[in-house]
């Protein structure tokens, strides 16, 4: 009869199985089992005690046996793995590079390819470094404007149609606009922050001290600039340079009120007769002559709007039909600024949507922070004397070259937007649109 202690050496050698999965290590007996993604298979010639499989996973894992895992010697350790940390989404592009993406998509349309999203996302990789994920793409081309479709029973990219009709409105005025020759005048503000200086400098490696621009902590107090320009230059006296509140968006520091004052007061008295102002669609531009009723609107309130039309609505009729009744009433929006103007004998023409590359102005503004960031001492009473010097320092030519590349960019577009509706025609185009959950390839 086989004694009891030689059992042992007819055992088979046991198993040990360290599975690698991303979660944790838990150790009993003479079981391990490590979690942490890769399988590995190990033979052990002799039982091993939980102290002995310590070799296995490293010196950082206690022992039962020595009562060092919390809970007593006889519960099990639990170690968990250090999670892994999810990019962020890549949604802030500039400018120059939201203009590239809004002329990759039509660009498709032209060569007669339908755009995807890993077409574009590979393309805005190879021309402008494009290193997001297609999430941020996919938000990208929504807040640009872009909705994925059903054509002829497929789904690819399309811009929306009320952008889209926008910017060919915009084009057809302006174009007839330099036909009569008429001054156009543009407009717009931006801002610079105190601590506003250059990206990227040369720096002394080598050094044991510290080389380079040393940059206060924050952005620090903001300059507003308010101004406008025109082929020859900027307009006189139209300049208007303000410190505001550093609190987010400079949008939230501007107001219609000041707006107006510096529209009717500053810029208005400084043009010449029977000019063309093109701006964009800022809140503070478009303030409405007149509110009209919505939705949102109560009854009572939809039913005196009619009133002073001189309309005489039945008691009975319920709030939808007052709503539908308003409707037909209404004359189009009217805005302040533009009732400004035109008292004036001139006239606004608003930019689509997205597109502030026709704006000439945005290149002076670059021009403009460029010189700042150069020179900035971080102090805010040197930052408005700044601004003034790098307003001075645009020249006519400056702004020439800036109204010639954004009349070249609306006349590609004009180009572009005809190439692609040849093409998009002939598809057969269905009503319904899919979700935006849905942009995807």
């Amino acid at each position: 009869m086989r004694n009891m202690d030689d059992h042992h050496e007819l055992e088979q050698p046991p198993v040990i199985f360290l599975w690698l999965l991303g979660g944790e290590v838990r150790m009993g007996g003479d079981d391990l089992v490590a979690e942490w993604g890769v399988c590995c298979n190990t033979r052990i010639q002799q039982p091993q005690s939980p102290r002995s499989l310590q070799h296995l996973v490293g010196p950082s894992i206690p022992s039962a046996e020595n009562g060092t895992a919390t809970g007593g010697p006889h519960q099990q350790p639990v170690f968990s793995s250090p999670k892994k940390k999810r990019s962020a989404t890549v949604t802030n592009l500039d400018d120059f590079d939201k203009r590239v993406v809004r002329r990759t998509v039509p660009g498709f349309y032209e060569r007669h390819e339908i755009p995807t999203l890993h077409k574009i996302y590979e393309e805005l990789k190879e021309n402008i470094s494009f290193n997001g994920s297609n999430e941020s793409l996919r938000r990208i081309l929504l807040q640009m404007g872009f909705k994925y479709t059903k054509v002829d029973g497929r789904k690819f990219l399309m811009e929306r149609s009320d952008v889209a009709a926008a910017r060919t409105r915009f084009l057809r005025e302006i174009r007839q606009v330099k036909v009569s020759s008429q001054n156009i005048v543009y407009l717009d503000e931006t801002w610079v922050n105190q601590n506003y200086t250059v990206g990227k400098c040369w720096t002394d490696t080598a050094s044991p001290q510290a080389t380079g621009i040393q940059q206060p902590t924050g952005k620090g107090r903001r300059l507003i600039i308010v101004h406008a320009g025109m082929r020859n230059g900027f307009v006189n006296n139209a300049e208007l340079i303000f410190q505001a509140k550093n609190d987010g968006d400079y949008h939230n520091q501007m107001n219609s009120t000041l707006f107006e004052d510096w529209f009717r007061n500053q810029l208005i008295p400084n043009i010449s007769p029977n000019s063309v102002i093109v701006m964009d669609n800022a809140s503070y531009h478009s303030v409405q002559l007149e509110k009209k009723p919505t939705s949102s609107w109560r009854k009572s309130d939809i039913r005196d709007w009619l009133i002073k039309k001189g309309v005489r609505p039945s008691d009975n009729l319920l709030k939808h039909e007052l709503y539908e009744l308003a409707k037909k009433f209404d004359t189009g929006t009217k805005y302040v600024i533009d009732t400004i103007a035109e008292e004036a004998g001139h006239r606004v023409i608003r930019l689509p949507p997205y597109h502030c590359q026709y704006n000439p102005i945005e290149l002076i503004w670059a021009q403009v922070k460029t010189y700042i960031a150069k020179a900035n001492t971080f102090k805010m009473v040197d930052l408005k004397r700044l601004a003034k010097e790098a307003l001075n320092h645009v020249t006519p030519n400056n702004w020439m070259k800036a109204v010639q590349h954004a009349e070249q960019q609306q006349e590609e577009d004009s180009q572009q937007d005809v190439a692609v509706d040849h093409f998009v025609d002939s598809f057969l185009i269905n009503i319904s649109e899919s979700s935006e959950d849905e942009l995807s390839d």
